[in-house]
């Protein structure tokens, strides 16, 4: 053999090795693991991989779980995953996947072992609308469907005639109550102790607020009040059953003037009051909207150490919050500002309700693989909010110092059904060991807030 057909035979056997690679990427598997869609487990899902740091998770069974129907073409090595209203194409050993949105970068190519197909976990949850969480005490994948219908409310409206209260938050001096449909509040001033009280006849409270819990008549629920000069505490509570009438109670420290008004199914309690008092959005200000995620029993992703992400993601965004308060340009909304729980399709509401300018939903990351780090956002729509999530990556990257995730399309309800510019951000990844001790810390907190706010003010250009 001379020397140019030997370097032709190592040549191909080069080739032959990489591909070998690519089809069949260094994979360990992750101990005792198991994959829960609904509660339920996913039986014959097999084992979850870890590949190169990213979770993988078999995708035919994940899919037709979800009655999506999944067809194999061996030639092109096509894998074709579709239901009525989408179709995503991937190939076996190719990083960029065809949905329905536009092309998708994948963190890792599928690959086949043992004649599964494996995906990453983070593209089966952005791209099939699944709300994805790893409880690291348990090993265990919880993969949660999100209706796209009207009611993601965890249970049904008690009464057809009644209208819900979905939100409730206090923010920027003013108290936001969200209902599902329109209400006309009776509101008063009581003394001794003084305070502002707001009855919502025909009303009662949405299961998915109460998280399937009930809220019986006399019983309170309370929204802690930090920091406020004028209001000590909001309290809601079941002011009578029969006939249905809900009770909102703003504790004031002192005697203080109001406005109320209603912008579309939003109630607003406004304590900024002076001559020049105008609806939220009004005088040219930017309306945004604050979206801690999770709350109450939805605790998120569960950290390294316990950490619960609605935790982390509530106290970073009040954090935004305290800073946009000092922005003159910008009206603020809070969905949540303490532990409860807003269902996502209300989530959405509150943005519409209120003709939102920006929204921005807040989440710390998880994963099976320990090691798996870094800053993410995502957009659903490349026209509206690909440069908006392209903005706060930067300077929320550039505040944590972590692995560059990137800007990414995904296919999360919050920003797919929303129609003005929105994103979702993923600060760090809870169940690296690391970064989770790194996001508790308040001056991380902060500088993360602050970037946040940085890059809202360049997307607004506001300056």
């Amino acid at each position: 053999m001379n020397r140019n057909q030997r370097n032709v035979w190592i040549t191909i056997a080069f080739a032959m090795i990489m591909s070998f690679f690519i089809l069949f990427p260094s994979t360990t598997q992750a101990a005792s693991t198991q994959i829960m869609l609904d509660n339920q487990p996913v039986e014959g899902a097999g084992d979850v991989m870890i590949t190169n740091q990213t979770t993988m998770v078999p995708i035919r069974v994940i899919s037709e779980k979800l009655g999506y129907k999944v067809k194999w073409k061996q030639s092109d090595q096509l894998i074709t995953i579709s239901n009525t209203a989408a179709t995503i194409k991937l190939t076996v050993g190719q990083s960029k996947a065809d949905a329905t949105s536009g092309d998708v970068v994948l963190e890792q190519a599928p690959f086949m072992k043992s004649n599964t197909t494996y995906v990453p976990l983070r593209f089966v949850g952005t791209q099939m609308g699944l709300k994805v969480k790893w409880d690291n005490t348990s090993k265990t994948v919880f993969l949660e469907k999100v209706s796209a219908g009207p009611d993601t409310n965890n249970g049904s409206i008690p009464d057809p005639n009644n209208t819900t209260i979905e939100g409730i938050s206090y923010s920027d001096n003013r108290l936001m109550i969200s209902s599902s449909g329109q209400v006309k509040p009776v509101d008063s001033v009581l003394t001794n102790p003084n305070r502002i009280v707001i009855d919502f006849p025909s009303t009662a409270f949405g299961k998915g607020f109460l998280q399937g819990t009930e809220l019986k008549q006399g019983e309170i629920g309370t929204i802690p009040v930090t920091g406020s000069a004028d209001v000590k505490q909001i309290r809601y509570s079941v002011f009578s059953s029969q006939p249905a009438q809900v009770r909102i109670v703003i504790d004031l420290n002192q005697s203080k003037t109001y406005k109320l008004y209603q912008q579309n199914d939003l109630t607003f309690v406004d304590l900024n009051t002076s001559a020049t008092t105008k609806p939220v959005g009004s005088n040219g200000k930017k309306v945004v909207i604050i979206d801690p995620g999770h709350g109450d029993t939805d605790s998120g992703g569960i950290g390294a150490t316990g950490v619960l992400e609605k935790n982390v993601v509530l106290n970073v965004g009040n954090k935004v919050a305290a800073l946009l308060k000092k922005e003159p340009k910008i009206d603020l909304i809070m969905t949540r500002t303490d532990d409860t729980f807003i269902p996502l399709d209300s989530r959405v509401k509150i943005a519409e309700d209120a003709n939102a300018d920006v929204f921005l939903s807040i989440h710390g990351n998880a994963a099976p693989n320990k090691d798996a780090s870094g800053t993410e956002t995502f957009y659903a729509d490349t026209k509206r909010s690909k440069l908006l999530s392209d903005i706060i990556q930067k300077h929320v990257l550039a505040a944590t110092g972590f692995k560059d995730r990137n800007s990414k399309q995904a296919n999360y309800l919050v920003i797919r059904k929303t129609t003005m510019p929105a994103a979702l951000l993923e600060i760090g990844f809870l169940t690296n060991k690391t970064e989770e001790a790194i996001m508790v810390q308040d001056e991380f907190q902060n500088k993360v807030a602050e970037a946040i706010v940085a890059g809202l003010k360049e997307y607004l250009n506001i300056k």
